[in-house]
């Protein structure tokens, strides 16, 4: 990896501890707890504001916008609706987690309506940003209507050729940016892709671990305050999603090391997003992303 890019990495990763960006979470009520600590961890600061008389105001201030639909109910769907046009009239980062979207029609037409909100406004407001940040059986749902999941933690046995057309098609889809976890991780435009080796098993014995990587990549994407912006590094949006999963899977790698299980492993994991922002221990060793031009011209 070149050194001037990782250097360029260090910076904007310092940058994020000093601008503390608040990422306002309409979220699910088994990972709140988590998410908060770990987006205080990573260098943000947390929201978690669901009433659907406060949550325009409450986006109004945030940075960037969390929308999970772990465990949705009625109230929390029309939150999302309406915290999700303050976000995108403000042009205001937003990062979607369909949560087992393929389970039920409830989750299905609430995804879609966040989607057609989206390409509609999209035309009034062309600096907004949707992310999609889901695992493969999502996607591939998202991309074809297909689910193969388990439960809300599924995966697909796939090559990474596969992976990154799934991806793409997701993207191509919804007209979203993809942020695709698994075994690799692929975020993608649906014109590039990157592609990520990084992380360990013990994430999977943590409930909130995916939800948590929809928070890391709401934290890098967050709108940079005016006042601190020059002479500081300001990378794609493509980039500081990627840098985002990047952060999380090797601050996993590093937590495992001493974990003795899922309880230490979950606290060591905090330690160590905390700890990274100083020492940057992610860039020690090396790292493994791979680009992927999907489409000739494309430049996001």
């Amino acid at each position: 990896m070149n050194n001037t890019r990782i250097q360029e990495w260090k910076t904007f990763v310092s940058q994020i501890r000093e601008e503390k960006p608040l990422i306002h979470h309409i979220t699910n009520n088994v990972t709140m707890n988590f998410l908060a600590n770990g987006v205080l961890s990573a260098g943000g600061s947390p929201m978690m504001v669901h009433d659907a008389q406060e949550v325009e105001e409450a986006v109004g201030a945030a940075d960037a916008l969390v929308l999970n639909i772990g465990t949705l109910d009625k109230a929390t769907a029309e939150s999302m609706i309406l915290a999700l046009r303050k976000a995108l009239l403000a042009e205001v980062p937003v990062v979607l987690d369909p949560v087992g979207v393929g389970l039920s029609a409830f989750r299905q037409e609430l995804v879609k309506k966040i989607l057609l909100e989206y390409s509609e406004l999209k035309g009034v407001r062309p600096r907004t940003i949707l992310t999609i940040c889901g695992n493969a059986a999502e996607m591939q749902f998202l991309s074809e209507g297909a689910w193969e999941g388990k439960g809300v933690d599924g995966d697909l046995a796939t090559s990474e050729e596969d992976l990154i057309k799934l991806a793409a098609a997701a993207a191509k889809q919804t007209g979203c940016l993809i942020a695709m976890t698994g075994r690799k991780d692929v975020i993608s435009d649906g014109d590039r892709a990157i592609v990520l080796s990084h992380g360990d098993p013990m994430l999977s014995y943590v409930t909130g671990t995916g939800c948590f990587a929809t928070s890391m990549v709401a934290l890098y994407q967050a709108n940079q305050k005016q006042e601190l912006i020059r002479g500081k590094v300001d990378l794609p949006v493509l980039e500081r999603t990627a840098l985002a999963i990047l952060m999380l899977t090797k601050a996993a790698e590093e937590a495992v090391k001493t974990a003795k299980g899922p309880g230490s492993f979950q606290q060591n994991l905090l330690d160590q997003l905390y700890c990274l922002g100083s020492t940057h221990e992610i860039f020690h060793e090396s790292i493994q992303w791979k680009e992927h031009v999907l489409k000739e011209g494309a430049n996001r």
